[in-house]
């Protein structure tokens, strides 16, 4: 199932994280693909050209060497795996690089699959999930 989205700095995704139960085992994946068609395999070879192992299309886990070809007349959601880790004390840091690292590749979006089957969605403020468009902040007028 899909958690909420929530629009929060890195700092406020960390916490939201750690608050997860203890041991919880996750992956932090930074979405670039949403529901588009196409073959994307430009976006496979920058992907490993930026050092990821292992991306998740439509779902399923491949390493970045390995992606089967795709079918263009279908809708596709690429994520890119930027980290595995379980939930315990000492990880904050890492956690931390890791969330910033995806914030930056998925545009100010982040998932956290744990691997009980529950997905988290985060984006920075002021973006639109639903059609990726971004807000600028407003600019006082002077």
């Amino acid at each position: 199932g899909h958690g909420a989205i929530t629009a929060s700095s890195a700092e406020q995704i960390v916490e939201q994280v750690l608050d997860l139960p203890e041991r919880t085992r996750m992956q932090i994946l930074a979405p670039i693909v949403r529901r588009k068609k196409g073959q994307h395999k430009t976006i496979f070879e920058k992907i490993q050209k930026d050092g990821y192992v292992r991306v998740r299309v439509d779902g399923d886990i491949f390493d970045v060497t390995e992606v089967p070809e795709l079918s263009k007349s279908k809708m596709h959601n690429i994520e890119v795996v930027i980290d595995r880790l379980v939930n315990k004390a000492g990880i904050r840091s890492r956690l931390f690089d890791s969330v910033e690292a995806a914030l930056r590749l998925g545009d100010g979006y982040l998932m956290i699959d744990t691997m009980d089957g529950n997905e988290l969605l985060f984006s920075e403020p002021y973006s639109c999930p639903v059609c990726g468009f971004t807000v600028p902040e407003l600019a006082p007028r002077l």
